[in-house]
């Protein structure tokens, strides 16, 4: 992406983050930590899904159904049955639009019809599922897109770094990226942090698999950062439990 993209990227999601806003007070004062995964390939289903359920925890997949079985440069995209494996696991699949629409210049229009053709894809893979959650794909937000979205789901997941504190704006959720490029001790420093705020830590990734896109992680990365989250005394949420947590103090604006 080039530096006026980037660039225009940033003033966008800036303008973004004054509208629209969905205020909500957290009542619970425990940490919470809530692991995500995006599109997404299979392995972050079978892999990372697999150590979580190890632990008697749950995880939110972010689900673009149009991707459904494309194979990528990270690897397999995840198949109808691991979707229904998934919901039987009580696992969260969320919404990533279907076609995991660029949302940069896209009008909301464009932005809700293909959040509503996900949502019926799912629906009907998933016998009638409400995908509740959404995350903007790449992360790219817009004011046209919040503002489209924010009174669709109970929640919308940005890929801004930082922890969720109370009061939160639930249609503009910081999450951290769980890449293994970057250092596993940057990842204890967020949950200790998160910790000691009592705050909500959303972190995501993609495939998670020995030899990871720069975008993913390897299954050791993976249960090191959930030993490191279990053992900081956060409860370990998906998105849905933990936007239960909160009460909306006021309509979007």
């Amino acid at each position: 992406m080039s530096f006026m993209s980037r660039f225009e990227v940033y003033c966008r999601k800036r303008v973004a983050q004054r509208v629209s806003r969905k205020p909500a007070k957290r009542f619970s004062p425990l940490p919470i930590v809530s692991f995500t995964f995006d599109d997404f390939p299979r392995s972050a289903f079978t892999v990372a899904g697999a150590m979580l359920m190890e632990s008697g925890l749950r995880g939110t997949y972010y689900a673009s159904m149009g991707l459904m079985g494309q194979q990528t440069i990270r690897g397999e995209n995840c198949r109808a049955e691991d979707l229904q494996t998934l919901v039987e696991q009580d696992h969260e699949v969320g919404c990533h639009t279907f076609s995991h629409l660029y949302c940069l210049r896209a009008t909301a229009d464009e932005v809700r019809r293909e959040c509503e053709q996900n949502r019926k894809a799912a629906a009907d893979v998933l016998r009638g599922y409400r995908l509740r959650n959404f995350s903007f794909p790449s992360g790219v937000v817009t004011r046209s897109a919040k503002s489209g979205l924010a009174s669709t789901y109970d929640s919308c997941r940005t890929v801004e770094r930082g922890i969720n504190p109370s009061p939160v704006d639930l249609a503009f959720l910081r999450a951290n990226p769980l890449y293994s490029r970057n250092p596993i001790s940057d990842v204890h420093r967020l949950i200790a942090e998160n910790a000691k705020q009592a705050g909500w830590l959303i972190l995501y990734t993609h495939d998670v698999c020995p030899k990871p896109s720069d975008v993913g992680c390897t299954p050791s990365y993976f249960r090191d950062t959930l030993g490191s989250a279990i053992a900081s005394g956060a409860r370990i949420m998906t998105v849905a439990q933990a936007v239960s947590q909160f009460q909306l103090q006021a309509d979007c604006s």
